[in-house]
């Protein structure tokens, strides 16, 4: 019957001194993981976005040393750039966390000359006063304009009124002008006829005194 062996390892957990420096460019996550080898040193992130760092060594016998830090990555940061170097000589664990660089939008601005104070100051109150000074103007052309055109359809109405009454003057003139003319006319034809009548019997008289 074949034994199994079964490792028994005992941990002993550990703080291990963090350091994090914020930089223009990036931050550098600084551990000290002195007695650690770089093959002992794991560095995970996942895509939530959150650093993982951990390290078991073993100290003497089945007795084992170990740590696990964790880290949320802000935001901005280059998820993809993120790298890690170790430094066996000083002990120290690195870990650079680049932040993005984001393009502004350019937008172009129309570069705009600056007004004194003063100056808009006085232009504010000369277009107050210039408006208080025309609107008794326009009520005075509003007025004048209401009366002018009274007065002009008072004088129409009078004009008209005399046009029609000239008008039918002309006419009842007329009228009676052509009723004078139709018995001038009828008194001539009626003379006329008369001085005709009184030649045929003239005529007639003497050719019959001559027969």
């Amino acid at each position: 019957m074949a034994s199994t062996s079964v490792d028994p390892r005992s941990y002993v957990d550990f703080e291990p001194r963090i350091e994090w420096f914020k930089g223009k460019e990036s931050d550098t996550i600084i551990v000290d993981v002195s007695g650690f080898k770089k093959e002992q040193l794991k560095v995970l992130i996942n895509s939530a976005g959150n650093l993982k760092i951990s390290g078991e060594r073993p100290i003497e016998g089945s007795h084992w040393s170990r740590f696990l830090r964790s880290f949320t990555i802000p935001k901005n940061r280059n998820m993809r750039g993120i790298q890690a170097k170790f430094d066996g000589d000083e002990g120290l664990l690195y870990v650079i966390l680049p932040i993005s660089i984001t393009t502004p939008e350019f937008i172009p601005t129309i570069p705009t000359k600056p007004q004194d104070s003063s100056t808009v100051t006085s232009t504010q109150q000369e277009a107050s006063s210039l408006g208080k000074k025309e609107v008794p103007k326009m009520q005075e052309k509003v007025e004048e304009k209401d009366r002018i055109s009274g007065e002009n359809t008072t004088e129409d109405y009078t004009e008209d009124k005399a046009a029609i009454g000239s008008a039918r003057k002309g006419s009842a003139a007329v009228a009676v002008a052509s009723v004078v003319n139709k018995r001038k006319v009828v008194i001539l034809c009626v003379i006329l006829g008369v001085m005709v009548s009184l030649g045929l019997a003239i005529y007639l008289s003497y050719r019959l005194k001559g027969l």
